[in-house]
């Protein structure tokens, strides 16, 4: 199993614990408890687990899984798994709604989309540049915002212990070449109270 699988698999696994009343806090430890016994060494970027209003946060920052933020019966879920595995990085993210809240429902739904839509130019884009202008084109035609505080939408995927060596997706870096890395694609966009991302790596 490769760090990216892995990543993959322990999202999976953990929604069956996305129960109404868990706080934050105790998800983002079942998080972290099944992708160690999926074999995962460590995590290269804290495990990320944002409820409701919560989901605008996109970066670990000051904001922390709280046990006081408490899961409801119609809510946002924004989960980012980030394990590493043999040296290696996996990343990968998903925005889960539960209930049946449409707003909610329509949120996840645009974000999906948008990040499909990038995710497949980024197979066949050459620059930053060229992806980064494709993503936030999508994401003002549906009427969104880039919530990235950094402004970006991905990143370069470094492995070992290379995280201050990562390579943002945005305009400061428009005319580098995409080309001889494996890049993290995720745009994460809101509207209103509430952010959505989803998240995979790619191999250019």
């Amino acid at each position: 199993m490769d760090a990216q699988t892995l990543a993959f698999l322990a999202c999976q696994e953990s929604k069956r614990y996305l129960t109404p009343g868990i706080s934050e806090k105790q998800f983002s430890d079942i998080c972290e408890e099944i992708m160690c016994s999926l074999g995962a060494e460590d995590l290269w970027y804290p495990m990320l687990v944002n409820f409701g209003q919560n989901t605008i946060y996109c970066t670990r920052g000051s904001h922390l899984p709280s046990s006081e933020v408490l899961l409801k019966e119609n809510d946002i879920v924004l989960i980012d798994f980030s394990p590493k595995l043999n040296g290696f990085w996996g990343d990968y993210s998903e925005t889960i709604v539960i209930g049946n809240n449409e707003e909610m429902k329509q949120l996840s739904r645009d974000a999906k989309y948008i990040f499909d839509r990038t995710y497949e130019y980024a197979q066949k884009c050459r620059t930053i540049g060229e992806l980064f202008n494709y993503s936030i084109n999508l994401i003002k035609e549906l009427d969104y915002i880039l919530l990235d505080p950094n402004g970006n939408i991905g990143h370069s995927i470094e492995n070992y212990d290379n995280q201050n060596k990562r390579i943002y997706i945005c305009p400061e870096n428009k005319m580098m070449n995409l080309d001889g890395k494996v890049w993290a694609i995720e745009p994460h966009l809101g509207r209103g109270m509430y952010g959505a991302k989803f998240e995979n790596v790619i191999q250019k």
